[in-house]
């Protein structure tokens, strides 16, 4: 009874040791837009770490926008947030609450992080774009082919999660591609509602 119990325990301590545990995959954080000016004011993602950062970084424009220390980040799985488009006639404002596929993210962002024979830069950056009330998040090694050697490995990406940047060289993965709502007043409680 003892050597059964004993190596279910052994197995088992086995099984545990070849999970992959989660782990941080950004430090730097990235807000912007693809067409035109916007004012992002509220904007969290959260990890499967317990963690998360915000993307609230005010006025933004083009890609990849505005940047900051988001200290250490976790395989993003939530994205909660208000922005708004300002243009000459009207403001449009824009809100989303959507969960993120931590699982398929991370899939992606092991591929990003094995993707290059060379380029060793392990320090990731979390980008939320906003186009309208479209949302994506990518996640990026900031290999740059005028600088670093982007050369990837044979077969490195077979599902072909790897792209290029909006108008850049820089590989990316799509970690979230998502859709707000839209309204053409602030929505109430959100940090564009003064009353």
């Amino acid at each position: 009874m003892k050597i059964k119990l004993l190596l279910i325990l052994t197995t088992l301590l086995m099984l545990t040791g070849c999970e992959k545990k989660p782990f941080y995959v950004a430090s730097i954080g990235n807000a912007g837009s693809s067409d035109g000016q916007y004012g992002i004011r509220d904007m969290s993602v959260s990890d499967v770490l317990g963690g998360g950062a915000g993307f609230g970084y005010g006025a933004v424009n083009g890609y990849p926008g505005a940047s900051a220390d988001i200290g250490r980040m976790g395989v993003p799985n939530h994205i909660e947030g208000f922005w708004a488009k300002y243009e000459e006639d009207a403001t449009t404002y824009f809100r989303i609450s959507a969960d993120i596929d931590s699982e398929l993210a991370e899939k992606k962002i092991r591929t990003l992080r094995n993707y290059y024979q060379n380029f060793k830069g392990k320090t990731g950056s979390m980008q939320v774009l906003v186009e309208r009330e479209r949302v994506r998040i990518f996640y990026t090694l900031y290999c740059s082919p005028s600088y670093d050697d982007c050369t990837p490995k044979p077969n490195a990406d077979p599902n072909h999660w790897v792209e290029k940047a909006p108008e850049s060289v820089r590989n990316v993965v799509v970690l979230f591609d998502g859709k707000g709502e839209m309204s053409p007043t602030p929505f109430p409680d959100s940090p564009y509602d003064d009353k």
